[in-house]
């Protein structure tokens, strides 16, 4: 990783020729902040983590450069075998120096909950995300787990929740598509939304699984009301049946109607929308597509 390459004093040439491969997203974002009516977008590391592990802060100046306004990174490694992303602190303060906020941060798959939280708060983040209940990953069938068992884990969200309250954090949930699947009569973001008060445990809302499963996303948004504080954006390929082909694409290019649902989905929610796309080919090119798509629908 070239994380050296932080172009504190690099010019508006040299960064918008960097923006070349990235398409003609780059016109769109830079007009959406030239005329101050940007309502604020964010990016999820996973979109460009391939581009972050050669060039994070270059990486960074070039999704400001598409109109992004946050940053959503994780505090540190999300699975066991994962290696450890670059350092918060690092990365927050390559995101001040493009111009980005730093903000929703994913918890480490360790349980270390207090100094998690007080490395977010140290940070500048204000909500922290738990990206799934591990249960799902531990049992006979990925993706499974029993209603006892995610009671059970849930014990330990409780202590993720206190620690964050300790350090005035808001903590929420991420759904998957095996969220929506009933354990006995309730799903589990039902479970969580019935144990937890809002303000304990509240949730960060993801389009594109909730529409995999089989659940329209607005109204789970319009259920959810106010405990909803952050989206991860992402669209859906619904004729991807082969193998190796991605599911989930740029807002654009699947079969979510952003455009038709954006206007609705500002009615229901102040929430930080972070464009994620999972594993792209390119992605700088599917930021680039999916912050054009989403600020041209702003100006329609």
């Amino acid at each position: 990783m070239n994380s050296g390459a932080i172009w504190p004093d690099a010019s508006r040439r040299e960064v918008l020729a960097g923006l070349a491969a990235a398409g003609a997203g780059a016109f769109a974002g830079r007009a959406a902040m030239a005329s101050g009516s940007q309502r604020p977008l964010g990016l999820a590391h996973l979109t460009v983590a391939r581009e972050l592990s050669e060039d994070y802060a270059g990486t960074l100046l070039r999704v400001r450069a598409l109109g992004y306004t946050h940053f959503g990174f994780p505090l540190g490694a999300q699975s066991p075998r994962q290696a450890p992303p670059a350092d918060p602190q690092q990365v927050a303060s390559w995101c001040r120096q493009a111009g980005l906020a730093v903000g929703t941060v994913r918890l480490a798959y360790s349980d270390d909950y207090p100094r998690q939280m007080q490395l977010a708060s140290s940070i500048g983040a204000s909500i922290v995300a738990q990206s799934a209940a591990d249960v799902f990953f531990t049992g006979e069938t990925p993706g499974q787990t029993t209603r006892a068992s995610f009671e059970g884990w849930m014990d330990r969200l409780e202590i993720m929740a206190r620690a964050a309250r300790a350090e005035g954090l808001r903590l929420v949930y991420h759904n998957h598509a095996w969220d929506h699947v009933p354990l006995d009569g309730l799903t589990p973001l039902e479970l969580i939304a019935n144990r937890f008060a809002p303000g304990e445990v509240d949730f960060e809302i993801d389009l594109g699984w909730a529409a995999v499963a089989g659940v329209d996303p607005l109204a789970l948004i319009e259920g959810l009301g106010p405990r909803v504080l952050a989206l991860h954006l992402k669209d859906v390929d619904r004729g991807c049946t082969a193998n190796g082909c991605r599911q989930f694409v740029a807002p654009g290019k699947g079969d979510l109607d952003y455009r038709a649902m954006l206007p609705k989905l500002h009615q229901l929610t102040d929430a930080i929308g972070y464009i994620e796309v999972d594993d792209p080919e390119d992605g700088l090119r599917a930021a680039a597509t999916g912050a054009e798509t989403l600020l041209r629908a702003e100006r329609t």
